[in-house]
């Protein structure tokens, strides 16, 4: 008995080409949905005992009605700088204490002055430590009301401000409290001792400035013996050089009141 032969046609390849690919991806298909449908937990089933695969999504903290809702963290304002408080003054920063007000007193009693230097500075106390008020010129007018060491207590006149000077710039015409005078010389009869209180003093061969030269000069602290005063000047003797002349009464301190007398020819 002879066997039937069957030829395929190129057009059979074809087609069945086609059937075998369309029945792979079909398999592939029901395999891949069987796989995802195992995987997923069906909703609903609280009993399944399936075992997810994947790893769960943590759920959310509940929140309880009472509970606000958070608010975002916002970072702390920094607070505003406090001012710096003021150093603690160490022991030598004491502070300068005021000028004082000179008494009743002391204005009763001021002696006239002036300064016979330039540049001569007004302190707030007797001192170089202290600091300074002002800056005067020669000639500048003083009340003098008393002395403090090496300097003088003062009121500047046109000024009316009150400090210290030191006392080698202030001429002035007598002693004022606190002033230490020169020791006394031997007296000559009918003479009153004193003492130069200028830091230079002219001697003058008649009592008056005018039309006549010095005949010299005598410095802050010479001793004198005064005659007798005539108008502005006393007629004195100088005692280092036993020269007699006049010179100016202000800048000559007195140890006691002078007389008035005639002027000597």
């Amino acid at each position: 008995m002879k066997r039937r032969t069957v030829r395929i046609t190129p057009l059979g390849y074809i087609v069945l080409t086609i059937i075998i690919l369309v029945m792979v991806v079909s398999i592939y298909f029901i395999v891949w949905s069987m796989r995802n449908a195992g995987s997923e937990q069906p909703q609903g089933n609280l009993n399944s005992n399936s075992v997810q695969t994947t790893t769960p999504t943590p759920s959310l903290a509940p929140v309880n009605a009472t509970t606000t809702a958070p608010v975002a963290t916002v970072a702390p304002t920094a607070p505003p700088a406090a001012s710096t408080p003021a150093a603690t003054p160490k022991p030598d920063d004491t502070p300068e204490p005021a000028v004082k007000t000179p008494t009743a007193a002391q204005i009763a009693a001021a002696v006239d002055g002036t300064l016979n230097s330039s540049g001569v500075v007004l302190r707030a106390g007797p001192a170089q430590t202290y600091s300074i008020l002002g800056k005067y010129s020669s000639g500048t007018q003083l009340k003098v009301y008393e002395a403090s060491g090496d300097y003088f207590y003062v009121r500047i006149v046109k000024e009316n401000l009150v400090g210290y000077i030191a006392a080698k710039f202030v001429d002035k015409a007598g002693l004022v409290p606190g002033e230490n005078a020169t020791p006394t010389p031997k007296a000559i009869a009918g003479t009153i001792p004193g003492t130069v209180s200028a830091s230079k003093l002219a001697l003058r061969s008649v009592p008056s400035t005018e039309g006549n030269t010095p005949i010299g000069e005598v410095v802050k602290g010479d001793a004198v013996l005064i005659y007798f005063k005539t108008g502005d000047f006393y007629y004195i003797q100088v005692v280092s050089t036993g020269v007699k002349c006049y010179a100016a009464a202000k800048y000559i301190t007195a140890s006691t009141a002078v007389p008035t007398g005639t002027p000597v020819p």
